[in-house]
């Protein structure tokens, strides 16, 4: 219970990653806001989850793609809590398409969830942290695709590699502050977007011979919330099995 009481919120919480993410902080004594892009009963299932560990937490829905949404969604966490310690930049969507017939529309949304959101949401965050002068702690969720380029991802992986400047140029400018500003670079995550064949020609690709865990991605979040790192920031952590380590270049079909 190292984060107790400490407030926290987690962007992309209703699935996946952000879940885990999620119900980690609060099993450490976080008050969690439970966040999805809209109302459904994959965000319900997970805030009821981490309702039974963490009672204070509160669940809101907004399009990230919506700066309006994201100024309602802070005023809510101002008014129920009048402060926020963690913010964990999860929510990603992807929508891949060949570069040459990849549509502005969708290259506009992608950037906009997956860079800008971040943007906004760190600015709302860094305000708030500045404010009540506790210092704070933002944790961006990246992508080995940041440095390895994957076949129809042309704009996730471009949104992906800016949110790694992102951090850094966050990072500089909030640790007169005191909050500390980091990526975890994640790669292959069994969640439920991971498709099983997609996961077997991964393998092949990973030193580690298996896929991470969205637990092993919360546990490391956890750690950089915590106090334990207060001299760790604008760092990128990559947490792959090995993924990157050259066996990429290889397989074109990853």
């Amino acid at each position: 219970m190292e984060l107790e009481g400490k407030i926290a919120l987690v962007t992309g919480s209703s699935r996946g990653i952000g879940k885990a993410i999620a119900l980690e902080l609060a099993r450490n004594g976080c008050k969690v806001v439970v966040h999805g892009s809209r109302e459904s009963d994959a965000l319900c299932g997970s805030y009821d989850n981490v309702k039974k560990l963490s009672r204070d937490s509160i669940m809101f829905a907004a399009d990230l793609s919506e700066p309006t949404a994201i100024d309602k969604m802070f005023s809510r966490i101002d008014k129920t809590f009048a402060g926020l310690d963690i913010l964990v930049n999860n929510a990603a969507i992807q929508n891949p398409g060949p570069v040459l017939e990849l549509a502005r529309e969708d290259w506009d949304r992608v950037l906009s969830v997956n860079l800008r959101a971040p943007f906004l949401c760190s600015q709302h965050a860094g305000r708030i942290m500045r404010d009540n002068k506790k210092g704070g702690k933002i944790i961006n969720i990246s992508s080995v695709h940041a440095y390895d380029a994957r076949r129809n991802y042309a704009h996730y992986s471009a949104s992906k590699g800016a949110l790694e400047i992102l951090t850094k140029s966050l990072a500089l400018e909030l640790a007169q502050y005191d909050i500390q500003v980091n990526s975890i670079v994640a790669g292959a995550i069994a969640t439920e977007l991971t498709l099983p064949e997609r996961q077997s020609k991964l393998l092949t690709a990973i030193p580690a011979g298996r896929i991470g865990t969205t637990e092993e991605i919360a546990h490391l979040v956890t750690f950089l919330s915590s106090n334990r790192c207060d001299y760790l920031t604008g760092a990128s952590i990559t947490v792959d099995g090995g993924m990157t380590l050259g066996f990429c270049a290889s397989r074109p079909d990853l």
